[in-house]
């Protein structure tokens, strides 16, 4: 793997010296790691209004919560909120990795028990260590998914999964497990403290300068020490990282730090070089959950829903144990969208713009894991891939040529007007049409992986969004791929794949011409009213 460096003459802004690390200890336990995070954490919440801005909803907390007492008292137990405390207890959530072996959950058989009481000792070693660091906090509660979710309770886990974006949101700080792959592998690690320190390199700039020493700082920093973690593949993970107002990363060889805004860790305790994905790239092109809740009287529902666009591409690219949880796993973040929004948010689309968000497409489809029904074909979710969606469809020079008639959200039934057109797959190029007299340029995305190969010859397309240069022809035009069902009524269709046109000269086949002021338009055929389904 190669790796490009930058080199800096100078990182007093971002660490003074070694100072931090001539005193840092083998683990990610010790006493000098934790007073750093408790710094970071006072720091954020004394100067960062931003980071509280989830928070300023009426008091909340969760229906059940962890209740770890003092240090020393050795017992933990389970407690149940449905009285109104005043004010809220303050607690911690904690991100990590269920693994195969994650037996210790809360059951309805076990439910007296936890409330009962039971050992930390007998807790995974994760669980006890996020306990270390809550006491470190003076924090005297955690919230822990399965110890808080009666998991073998499909209403109480409906229930609670549904409220996620508030217990994020208003915990103290989130602890994410970045180093370990299940519950027993604890959060804290050994390392050697060398690792942490910057490279020197000595160099000179050219010829006519005498060598100096430089700090090489890897410029994919973040991704490569902290972002590219399994932990943060996760889906469920992925949502946790953005509602939560601060998160501490415990890394196999340090500690890192995020809030809504900056990003921290022992190497660069006052601020990680601003190198490979800046802040709001970490967050899906988001700046902040809150900053858009703080923003949306000044952007456009277009600008908002190319943000939510934006994090669905990252957000289907996360792994899943249960296909089923596609649309359960981003809800929290949907909840919060939906308040800047102030729109109907449907099988992960949103109603002001689903006509142009349809215009989605996979390059690299993926095996169904389950065949386990999540949503209609027209939706993203209903793919176990990942998915990108039109980068021109917000764009001024764009035309969106369907509109929606109606959404049966019961039914998951989008009926459409629009136009279809019926074409011949090139029997020599999987990624050709053929007419009578011209063959097509055409680049088909199949949804899943197989249905390339099954297509049919004769395919059904309609025409969802056409985009153009200011300065010349139309340029592109991407298409849904149909496929009828089989129905009494024929106007019903599934969602089978995506094409795209990108040769301007090509399109007379859909009898499109461009207008005066460049945009384009099909012909005379008369609109046809369908259903996707």
């Amino acid at each position: 793997m190669l790796c490009t460096y930058n080199c800096f003459s100078d990182l007093s802004n971002l660490t003074t010296g070694h100072s931090l690390l001539s005193y840092a200890e083998s683990c990610t336990s010790s006493s000098p790691t934790l007073e750093l995070a408790i710094n970071w954490v006072n720091n954020c919440r004394t100067y960062h209004p931003e980071c509280r801005e989830l928070q300023k909803e009426e008091k909340w907390w969760p229906t059940r919560l962890i209740d770890i007492g003092d240090e020393g008292d050795g017992k933990w137990k389970l407690v149940s909120l449905l009285e109104k405390p005043q004010p809220p207890p303050s607690y911690m959530t904690l991100s990590y990795r269920w693994g195969s072996k994650n037996n210790f959950r809360l059951l309805k058989n076990n439910l007296y028990s936890f409330q009962n009481g039971l050992p930390i000792a007998e807790l995974p070693r994760t669980f006890q260590d996020a306990c270390s660091v809550a006491w470190r906090f003076s924090v005297k509660f955690l919230w822990i998914d399965a110890l808080c979710i009666i998991q073998d309770c499909n209403e109480d886990w409906s229930r609670e999964s549904a409220a996620m974006r508030l217990v994020y949101a208003n915990a103290f700080c989130n602890l994410a497990a970045v180093a370990s792959t299940d519950p027993h592998g604890g959060l804290f690690r050994s390392r050697n403290t060398e690792d942490l320190k910057p490279s020197i390199v000595r160099a000179a700039l050219d010829k006519s300068t005498p060598p100096k020493d430089y700090y090489a700082v890897d410029s994919d920093y973040t991704n490569r020490q902290l972002l590219d973690k399994e932990l943060l593949k996760r889906g469920w993970v992925f949502q946790e990282r953005l509602l939560s107002p601060r998160v501490l990363y415990f890394a196999d060889k340090q500690v890192f730090w995020e809030c809504f805004t900056e990003q921290r860790c022992e190497t660069f305790p006052h601020g990680i070089p601003p190198l490979g994905r800046s802040k709001s790239q970490c967050l899906s092109v988001i700046t902040g959950p809150g900053k858009i809740a703080l923003a949306v009287d000044k952007r456009p529902a277009v600008e908002i829903a190319r943000k939510w666009e934006e994090l669905v591409q990252d957000y289907t690219d996360c792994e899943l144990t249960k296909a089923s949880d596609r649309l359960h796993a981003i809800e929290g973040v949907a909840d919060l969208f939906r308040k800047a929004f102030h729109d109907t948010y449907t099988f992960g689309l949103w109603k002001a713009e689903l006509s142009r968000q349809l215009g989605f497409y996979v390059k690299s489809p993926r095996k169904d894991l389950s065949s386990h029904y999540v949503a209609p074909s027209w939706s993203w979710a209903s793919l176990q891939s990942p998915v990108e969606f039109e980068p021109h469809s917000c764009w001024p020079d764009t035309t969106v040529h369907v509109s929606v008639l109606d959404l049966n959200r019961i039914e998951g039934t989008l009926t459409l007007r629009g136009h279809l057109f019926t074409a011949k797959i090139d029997k020599e190029s999987r990624y050709n049409l053929v007419s009578d007299y011209a063959r097509i340029h055409a680049q088909i995305y199949p949804d899943r992986i197989g249905e390339q190969v099954n297509m049919p010859e004769i395919i059904t397309l309609l025409p969802l969004i056409s985009h153009w240069s200011l300065s010349g022809p139309m340029t592109g035009l991407g298409c849904l791929v149909l496929e009828p069902i089989l129905v009494t009524v024929s106007r019903y269709y599934r969602r089978i794949a995506y094409i795209k046109f990108a040769q301007g000269q090509d399109l007379a086949f859909f009898g499109m011409t461009v207008l005066a002021d460049g945009s384009a338009k099909i012909g005379k055929m008369a609109p046809s009213i369908i259903s996707l389904m």
